[in-house]
């Protein structure tokens, strides 16, 4: 079946899909926050009690007049719905302007932190594939939003019906075949509605990868991370023009979907509805005329009639956008039940000694996540041929202690090397072991936690010096720890200079009084993170990259000095870290081309003695 058809076929719901997915999602806003649930009911209720009086009123007041009731029984009436709307009206304030926005920000709040909770649970692969990605952000924009909409969606179903009871009963005292008359009209915009909504989901997914370009090119432009980029380079016009192209697409969809709603809302809804109402109208007024209806009770059902026709088409918008939110609701949920294929082993994960590498191949297109493979009867796995191999038949084995340095080009699989010891990806083929037994059957976080890690691409975060060595709050019994952090890292004269310290905030994005650090002092800042913990492996992937000769020599040595005892990785490109290496493995377009120390791989003049000899002259007087 083609991947059109099958898309078809996912996109069509059952009824009963509908009702499990709204309530589905009620419950979790009763769940997360049962005050605004409550108040749902209660103000759908309510609202319904106050449209139901303003008919009841009108109708009543009307036909007193047309009667000629005394003046004190009007008065009686009027001072009656007074009171009621005073009180209805004041509480309906209280809840929209005071209860409803923290409601509404509580609920956000645990809405989101499931997803942040379910996202990190994710496989890396993941957010490698563009069509899941747009989903999660997906999620993460309608969640909440969604469940609101559901909600207060219910909450007008509930007034409209309490409304429309009263109002029935009036209209059928006048006259039962204006009822039936409505009630076609009705149908037909159920119709009418379940068709838009099918088409509005169609335009919102054709426009969703578009507007997350046009946000990504918002952001670069908003971001101090590219300020530079944008102003010495030709970047800006490739940014400009694909954001041209973008909103035009956009304006392409906008619309092609456009002519659709105008064709359906705009000639057959309108003028089936105006052609009813005007229809009743005309009818009403013959029974005017033939004196079976008073000047008062026309005017007073005129109204009645209108507030009916109001309601009626709204409680059924209202219904019909059910399977709309439906639709959405089963995107949460998707991701929500998306499952990981790394998945936790029991085994109690004990103290290191050893992690070896067996036959070890991966290939990223092999690793990809089949998009929602649990529900997809059609997905076909691919197979170890159908991806190349970034890494091919790896074996080494590293021991408690060892300073150990992967060295290559660019691209020869070092990054991805230290992506599977982390278990982020788990092998194409073969095996790691961590003392003997596969990293699999241990608890992956569990399991991280023995790992501290500095990666190429390292990420600063809007927080204080402490909190971004620390990677959470900052108490003051940590000071000690902070201190010594930034002094393994060689951070220690910047801080000097700094006023407030290890409070300084990092970045001005929040805080007009933090500072911008350069590149090699924002590295030596993910790099005291290691030192902050007891990780009995470290990890430092291009530990070195922003530094120059002089600094790198130093942090080299500090690190040295601060990782006794404990098993490092250096991953780089630059050779001067590998001089203090115990080992080095040598990777090559994903193969390991050569293993030794520096000066067994100097001698044996291959690929690593040519690396080092191109890069030998930066580093003479380091070297000397």
């Amino acid at each position: 079946m083609s991947k059109g058809n099958n898309q078809n076929k996912k996109e069509r719901q059952k009824f009963s899909s509908i009702i499990r997915n709204n309530l589905l999602m009620i419950g979790k806003v009763a769940k997360y926050t049962p005050a605004y649930f409550v108040f749902m009911i209660i103000e759908g209720v309510v609202w319904g009690f106050i449209n139901s009086a303003t008919t009841v009123f009108n109708y009543e007041l009307l036909n007193a007049v047309d009667n000629g009731t005394d003046f004190l029984y009007a008065v009686k009436i009027i001072a009656a719905m007074a009171l009621f709307y005073m009180l209805a009206f004041a509480f309906d304030k209280w809840y929209w302007c005071i209860q409803n926005p923290i409601l509404k920000q509580k609920l956000h709040l645990c809405m989101h932190e499931e997803l942040f909770v379910k996202a990190r649970s994710l496989d890396l692969a993941c957010f490698d594939d563009p069509e899941f990605y747009n989903d999660f952000v997906w999620a993460m924009n309608q969640s909440d939003s969604r469940a609101v909409e559901i909600i207060e969606d219910t909450g007008k179903v509930i007034n409209r019906i309490v409304a429309s009871f009263t109002m029935f009963g009036i209209l059928f005292t006048v006259d039962p075949i204006i009822a039936v008359i409505l009630f076609i009209s009705s149908a037909i915009t159920v119709v009418c509605n379940l068709i838009g909504n099918k088409i509005n989901f169609k335009h919102s997914k054709e426009g969703n990868p578009l507007y997350r370009k046009k946000n990504y090119i918002n952001r670069v432009y908003h971001l101090a991370d590219y300020a530079k980029e944008l102003r010495t380079n030709h970047a800006d016009e490739l940014l400009m023009a694909e954001y041209d192209e973008t909103t035009r697409k956009l304006i392409d969809t906008d619309r092609k979907y456009g002519k659709k709603y105008f064709l359906l809302y705009g000639l057959s809804w309108s003028t089936i509805g105006q052609i009813t109402f005007f229809s009743i109208i005309l009818y009403m007024i013959g029974l005017l005329e033939s004196g079976a209806l008073k000047v008062g009770g026309f005017a007073a059902s005129v109204t009645v009639i209108w507030n009916i026709r109001w309601m009626l088409v709204d409680l059924i918008e209202r219904f019909t956008k059910y399977p709309k939110h439906s639709l959405y609701v089963e995107k949460y949920l998707e991701f929500m039940r998306f499952e990981p294929k790394i998945k936790n082993g029991i085994k109690e994960v004990p103290e290191f000694r050893t992690l070896e590498f067996r036959n070890v191949s991966f290939s990223y297109e092999f690793s990809a996540h089949p998009k929602y493979k649990f529900h997809d009867e059609y997905y076909t796995p691919p197979t170890k041929e159908d991806g190349k191999n970034v890494l091919k038949n790896i074996n080494l084995k590293i021991a408690k202690g060892d300073k150990i340095a992967i060295v290559g080009y660019n691209g020869a699989g070092k990054t991805t090397l230290i992506k599977l010891i982390m278990r982020m990806y788990d092998p194409t083929e073969g095996e790691i072991l961590y003392n003997g037994v596969n990293i699999k059957e241990y608890d992956p976080e569990v399991y991280r936690k023995r790992i501290g890690t500095v990666f190429q691409d390292f990420k600063i975060f809007a927080t204080s010096i402490a909190e971004n060595v620390m990677n959470r709050e900052y108490k003051e019994s940590d000071k000690d720890t902070v201190l010594s952090a930034l002094k393994a890292a060689d951070f220690t004269d910047k801080l000097d200079s700094l006023s407030e310290g290890i409070n300084t905030h990092l970045t001005r994005e929040f805080n007009d009084a933090g500072t911008n650090l350069s590149g090699g002092e924002s590295q030596k800042i993910a790099i005291s993170r290691v030192f902050a913990n007891d990780y009995p492996i470290v990890i430092m992937d291009e530990p070195s990259s922003a530094l120059d000769p002089m600094a790198e020599y130093n942090l080299n040595q500090s690190i040295l000095h601060n990782t006794e005892g404990k098993t490092v990785i250096f991953i780089s490109h630059r050779l001067s870290t590998t001089r203090i290496a115990d080992k080095i493995y040598m990777f090559d377009t994903g193969s390991l081309i050569e293993e030794g120390s520096h000066n067994e791989l100097i001698e044996k003049n291959g690929k690593y003695a040519e690396m080092f000899r191109v890069q030998s002259e930066k580093y003479r007087t380091q070297t000397a």
